[in-house]
């Protein structure tokens, strides 16, 4: 490979596994949140729940930290790994 063809991989690499990593924070970074009281409902909506009682509201957050932390950490170390062995010298002299 030559140093043009590293520096694309050096970059679309990275961006690709932020998004999946992104992705993957999204989904375990949810708070669910229950409230009491009334849910307001349109009339032409068909529900079995009554109006009264209890509903929950989901927020996602990929950057909620105490939730998500370990997969940024695992997000940095791969490509911390990555971008080593992408640019390691492969050129090293063997001792014999």
């Amino acid at each position: 490979m030559n140093k043009k063809q590293r520096v694309i991989l050096a970059i679309f690499v990275p961006v690709i596994i932020f998004f999946l990593t992104l992705t993957i924070a999204y989904y375990i970074g949810v708070t669910h949140v229950t409230h009491s009281g009334s849910l307001v409902r349109y009339p032409w909506e068909e529900s079995e729940d009554s109006s009264e009682g209890f509903y929950t509201t989901k927020t996602y957050n990929p950057f909620n930290w105490e939730k998500t932390w370990y997969v940024w950490l695992v997000f940095l170390i791969f490509v911390c790994i990555f971008e080593y062995k992408l640019f390691e010298d492969k050129k090293r002299k063997i001792k014999n």
